[in-house]
């Protein structure tokens, strides 16, 4: 409860709005979210809460933002030099390092932002490519460097591979399915590996 709020800077109200909701999808899924679960969570009037968001979309969408920055983040730092060089498994594997270690340290706002993403893909046929462009760029590189030529398909099909898959099991992990630890990041890491190199035979 924030006690309706007084005393509290809008940035503050906005982050424990934001945050509530991300846990309410994480734990509960979209199709049942209501901006009135908001209010009854926070103590806050609907009124107040549409004056800071307008929508329930707008809510969905700085939600969705505060994660994917930070994958942006971890896409831009991807070792071109390596992939320049021939070497793309070592340039993916530190990708996928920062890319699990960051997802499950988000816990359950990794959870609302995987939930949010498919609802993007039924409602408007979302692309990541299309947002994305440090994805495209890396799949330029991709298309240098693979042994065989690789179409624009194909090179969706393989980072589109490491970064599902990567979400997959970090969303597993999160949900202590499977341990938290480097014995099970590292053998996740050689199921990618084993799929990344045929992909590129």
């Amino acid at each position: 409860m924030v006690g309706g709020y007084k005393g509290v800077k809008r940035e503050e109200a906005e982050r424990i709005i934001m945050d509530t909701t991300m846990k309410i999808i994480a734990k509960n899924g979209l199709a049942s979210f209501s901006m009135r679960q908001i209010t009854d969570e926070c103590g806050i009037n609907e009124s107040l809460m549409y004056r800071y968001f307008e929508t329930k979309e707008n809510l969905l969408k700085q939600c969705y933002e505060v994660l994917y920055q930070k994958i942006i983040a971890v896409h831009k730092d991807v070792d071109v030099d390596k992939l320049r060089r021939g070497e793309v498994i070592e340039a993916f594997h530190k990708m996928y390092i920062e890319m699990i270690n960051l997802l499950i340290s988000e816990d359950y706002r990794t959870l609302f932002y995987y939930e949010y993403c498919e609802y993007l893909n039924i409602k408007t046929e979302h692309d990541v490519f299309e947002k994305n462009t440090v994805l495209k760029d890396i799949m330029n590189e991709l298309k240098v460097v693979v042994p065989s030529t690789i179409t624009d398909e194909e090179g969706r099909i393989l980072i589109y591979y490491l970064i599902d898959m990567t979400s997959c099991f970090a969303k597993r992990i999160i949900r202590k399915n499977l341990p938290n630890n480097d014995e099970t990041k590292e053998y996740i890491w050689r199921i990618l590996q084993a799929g990344i190199t045929n992909l590129m035979k």
